[in-house]
């Protein structure tokens, strides 16, 4: 599928550059994350072997384009990635592993990287993409702590046994450790922490995103479709959640989402309010004036995404602004939040 909606207009320049204080002989190339403009692509791995949802890593390439055509070539190891998707998309999401070669960048050495695919070769898939795409910047506008995304035009060369290629969007996902090493912060592996040590208004700006945009795949204490990064500053001990993974959400809607298991919505479109119960209001009271502070930069996101068509945007936006109906119903916005938050993580 040609991506012909795409103006190619790449940032990453593919000359190296040595940075001041490394050694002579270090590489360093540009950022990946620089730029909202899309980055061109080919990935030449075994795709027959991806598409069987092997957990072996395949060796391969990936080459990078610059606006002018000009490339630079980096190996790369390539498997299937996920969970949800990597079990029921025909084309599942790939981990990128950069290892042993380290890839050196202006932001960060590389190691490891996510591309989210487009599932099945379809439409309606590309469309879903793009708008879990969008959801990623929509969480940009509220909060410091959000994992980067950049838009590829990906030409995928298969160099297994069937040949077969495709010419597809996707996009990468900013590892958590460049992430965390950007925000004074570490990153903290686990998956049950006692509640006291979980930062509260951080949490419930999380649970505010979800509900925004209906979804319920998500769980705090068990780590499903969140990270948790502790900062360095300030001698904070809390750890702070990171989401990630919106496909299931109601503003993407997509043909095999539906509601968690946990949740009392009866369709994926249908807003619940999933996240801690709090006896007192001075954190609702805190996001609910954070998130109209955000209000007119969210539906700006949304309508200049020029990546959906204008039906699409306006149906996001309806979608959104009846978010920020509730929003501003102040007393019962709060009131309902009381009556649909969980007890425990």
């Amino acid at each position: 599928m040609l991506i012909s909606r795409y103006h190619i207009l790449v940032v990453l320049v593919t000359m190296p550059l040595c940075l001041h204080g490394q050694t002579a002989d270090t590489t360093f190339y540009p950022s990946f994350f620089e730029g909202d403009n899309v980055l061109r692509v080919s990935l030449y791995f075994d795709i027959s072997q991806h598409i069987r949802k092997s957990e072996e890593y395949s060796d391969g390439a990936i080459v990078v384009y610059d606006a002018k055509g000009d490339s630079v070539r980096h190996k790369v190891r390539c498997k299937a990635r996920g969970n949800y998707r990597r079990d029921n998309c025909f084309f599942p999401p790939v981990m990128l592993n950069f290892k042993p070669d380290t890839l050196f960048t202006t932001d960060g050495y590389l190691t490891k990287m996510k591309l989210v695919s487009h599932c099945v070769n379809s439409k309606a898939y590309l469309k879903y993409l793009y708008k879990e795409y969008l959801v990623y910047k929509l969480w940009e506008q509220l909060s410091p702590y959000a994992l980067r995304t950049r838009l590829l035009d990906v030409q995928y060369f298969d160099e297994g046994k069937k040949g077969k290629h495709y010419r597809v969007a996707a996009f990468i996902i900013e590892p958590m450790y460049m992430m965390a090493q950007r925000t004074n912060s570490a990153e903290v592996k686990g998956e049950y922490f006692n509640d006291a040590v979980i930062n509260e208004l951080d949490a419930d700006r999380v649970a505010f995103f979800n509900y925004m945009i209906g979804n319920t795949d998500w769980r705090i204490k068990s780590a499903h479709n969140i990270k948790f990064i502790k900062s360095l500053e300030q001698g904070r001990e809390e750890v702070t959640a990171i989401p990630y993974d919106f496909d299931h959400a109601g503003l993407i809607n997509a043909a095999y989402a539906k509601p968690s298991e946990w949740s009392r919505a009866t369709k994926v479109t249908e807003r619940d309010y999933i996240g801690r119960c709090r006896s007192y209001n001075d954190n609702y009271l805190t996001l609910i004036e954070e998130f109209l502070a955000a209000e007119e930069q969210i539906y700006a996101t949304i309508l200049d995404f020029e990546y959906l068509d204008e039906g699409d945007r306006k149906d996001i936006y309806r979608y959104i602004s009846s978010f920020y109906k509730e929003l501003k119903r102040g007393k019962s916005f709060i009131r309902m939040l009381h009556n649909n938050c969980m007890n425990r993580y």
